[in-house]
């Protein structure tokens, strides 16, 4: 496993990527589809197809397909089971929380203090403030993945795209 921003000496390029996120701040939470996203650090804008458009967000997202969970003080926060519907109506437990965070994120703009990656695809992400983004591949299947995004650069794609 790799963490606090210092990739060793035998690291693979996607472990010195995922390094980067050491120091940025978490910055959103939300879900896209039945993803789990969070973002990281300021904001950039990318070319959108061929169109000529534009889209912005944040520099570092990761994608989480598979089980994730935030943890704050110990104790889980939000999580992929907050994606299932409990019925009736369009929200979802996760978008009550997501708000609540990211009313906290405005506040408190808490730093990424350690990335760790595990070979079996366990991703932690430590931040300030005792909080803790863990993304739990639990299956064998292709479609169970996280993905770790820098725009209008690179990603990291676990399980890895043969």
């Amino acid at each position: 496993m790799l963490s606090n921003g210092e990739p060793e000496e035998d690291a693979t390029d996607e472990d010195r990527l995922l390094q980067r996120l050491v120091g940025e701040v978490w910055v959103d939470v939300y879900r896209f589809g039945g993803m789990g996203v969070v973002d990281f650090g300021e904001t950039v804008s990318w070319p959108l197809g061929d169109a000529g458009e534009e889209s912005t967000g944040s520099r570092f997202a990761v994608h989480a397909g598979c089980p994730f969970r935030i943890v704050q003080c110990g104790e889980v926060y939000l999580g992929s089971d907050d994606l299932v519907p409990a019925g009736g109506g369009d929200r979802l437990a996760y978008d009550s929380g997501a708000d609540a965070l990211r009313e906290f994120l405005g506040r408190e703009s808490p730093r990424v203090l350690s990335v760790e990656r595990a070979p079996e695809g366990d991703l932690r992400i430590t931040l300030e403030h005792e909080l803790r983004i863990d993304v739990l591949p639990t299956s064998s299947k292709v479609e169970e993945c996280w993905r770790f995004v820098v725009r209008r650069e690179d990603h990291v794609v676990f399980p890895p795209v043969g």
